[in-house]
């Protein structure tokens, strides 16, 4: 079905798009958040617990933030560092997805799954706007992978090294983790009558190693949290962290209690799931519709899918609901994609998937040329070659099977490497934290320690950028008070300022606009300009 070399070339390329990201920035606001959470933790020495700004953090476990500290202590602290321990942990789910394909079926069926797992938008984004979602992706796919070759050859070292990654998926995010996992298993096991493989010993052994694997988080909710019931989180105090991880994270979730309501909407996913399994969306949809059609289960990750609805199901009916939640459950999408084309060639689905090919790569095109044009010729150079190339293979490829799987990846290819090279870095133009932090780094005259921000007002990215979290003010009595400091303010706060008794003079005004909500008034570029505010520093003297 696809040569090693093709694999090789197409895995090549999709790793320098995923090297971009890495040097991409930092968004707010959760990638520029988390990134100064575990900053604080090296910078104070604490790695036990977690503040967003000044309020003890309870809604996620530690292990995504130590090992951002982790990498800050071997790099140093950038935003490629930040992002390096997720991005490993994408390709080790990369990794993962082509073991368990491998297993089910065989090297030609494992060679497309990684390549429609690393290929799929949602992942791709998550490499650049990095959350904890990463490393959970990449440890849900190693158990599940573990898991089911301990279905079919049990043997102990397979449980535990499954629980392991188990533990680490839930020390990441939670309870989502477990869903993740233990739904598409239960659906294996099903399909395959395994299940007196609950009653042998080595399922003791897994539980053990999950519990070991885990203790480290709960020690630091129980030292945050547990031995300070005087914290008050979300308007409650005596609220145990143990117990939270526990048992109430996933019920305030599906409920809405504590995290709020986003999203009555029951297809919220579902028409979530059309862009982020982009490019292959049609491939999903019509491998899906047959196998529900052909009810009789003949493949060997039959029950995976089964599995794979339910959590589908569970998750819609969740009160708050954020689009990366399907990011874990990718890697089985992909698995299934592939195993159900190697048993057909589609040549309907080659035609969709040339037509989104085209699509894509003009999408990319406008990025380049017309929504952000770079400033020097390099760039413009090594998109046309890539244009050139990219077509001139879609359209001569003969292996019909294989052009689908190509002109796919080479759609991802394009629009990700246009957004990584160009789009993201000139969308942080207009990420007022970090343009206010480069300005300031360029001034010997403004000392970081003496910058304050007025009220609780995010400024992730500025922190950051800073190396040093703003200092709050939240009242004009208390800026009245402040002397050769500088006070980072929005155009609302400085209108105030000048009717009050402050006397200050404005040192560097940025343009603002929050750039993870884009609208097309925005992007367009003739329209740009109308939908901006603008951020100040301050200095008052």
């Amino acid at each position: 079905m696809m040569s090693q070399k093709i694999f090789i070339i197409l895995l090549s390329l999709l790793a320098a798009v995923y090297g971009l990201g890495l040097f991409s920035g930092l968004l707010e606001n959760d990638s520029a958040q988390f990134a100064v959470m575990a900053m604080r933790m090296v910078q104070e020495s604490d790695f036990w617990s977690l503040y967003k700004g000044t309020a003890p953090y309870l809604d996620k476990p530690h292990l995504h933030y130590w090992l951002a500290a982790a990498s800050y202590k071997i790099f140093g602290i950038h935003e490629w560092s930040y992002k390096l321990p997720g991005l490993l942990a994408l390709f080790l789910g990369g990794y993962s997805v082509y073991a368990l394909a491998k297993h089910l079926y065989n090297t030609q069926v494992a060679r497309v799954a990684a390549l429609l797992f690393l290929s799929a938008q949602t992942i791709v984004l998550s490499g650049i706007d990095l959350r904890t979602d990463a490393l959970l992706t990449g440890f849900v796919a190693l158990a599940l992978w573990q898991f089911v070759v301990f279905i079919s050859k049990p043997h102990w070292r397979f449980m535990a090294v499954g629980a392991l990654a188990t533990a680490m998926a839930f020390s990441t995010k939670g309870h989502l983790a477990l869903v993740m996992i233990v739904f598409p298993l239960l659906g294996h096991l099903w399909f395959t009558k395994q299940w007196r493989l609950l009653l042998r010993r080595e399922t003791l052994l897994g539980l053990g190693v999950f519990f070991i694997g885990i203790a480290p988080i709960l020690y630091a909710y129980y030292l945050q949290f547990d031995l300070h019931p005087e914290l008050v989180i979300r308007g409650k105090s005596g609220r145990s962290g143990i117990f939270f991880i526990l048992w109430e994270q996933s019920f305030e979730r599906l409920s809405g209690g504590g995290m709020g309501t986003n999203s009555s909407d029951y297809f919220f996913f579902f028409h979530t799931f059309l862009w982020a399994f982009l490019p292959f969306t049609p491939v999903a949809i019509y491998m899906l519709l047959n196998r529900l059609r052909n009810r009789l289960p003949s493949k060997p990750d039959q029950g995976l899918l089964y599995g794979l609805i339910a959590v589908f199901l569970m998750i819609s009916f969740a009160q708050f609901k954020l689009p990366h939640y399907l990011n874990a459950s990718m890697g089985l999408w992909a698995i299934l994609c592939a195993g159900f084309l190697n048993a057909k060639g589609h040549s309907a689905l080659g035609l969709w998937q040339k037509g989104i090919f085209i699509l894509l790569s003009v999408l990319s095109a406008l990025v380049m040329f017309w929504l952000f044009p770079p400033a020097s010729f390099w760039p413009y150079i090594l998109f046309i070659i890539c244009f050139i190339g990219s077509y001139c293979w879609v359209f001569k490829e003969k292996n019909r099977p294989v052009g689908l799987v190509v002109s796919g990846v080479l759609a991802a290819v394009l629009v990700n490497g246009a957004m990584n090279l160009v789009f993201y870095p000139s969308l942080l133009q207009y990420q007022a934290g970090t343009q206010m932090a480069k300005k300031i780094q360029l001034d010997p005259s403004i000392d970081p320690h003496q910058i304050y921000k007025w009220g609780h007002g995010h400024s992730w990215a500025m922190d950051f950028g800073l190396r040093d979290p703003l200092k709050i003010v939240e009242t004009p009595l208390e800026i009245e008070v402040l002397h050769k400091s500088w006070l980072y303010v929005s155009a609302a706060q400085l209108a105030q300022l000048r009717g009050s008794h402050v006397v200050f003079n404005i040192t560097y005004a940025v343009p603002k606009y929050r750039i993870t909500r884009l609208k097309a008034s925005f992007l367009n570029p003739a329209t740009r300009a109308a939908q901006l505010e603008e951020m100040f520093l301050i200095y008052l003297d």
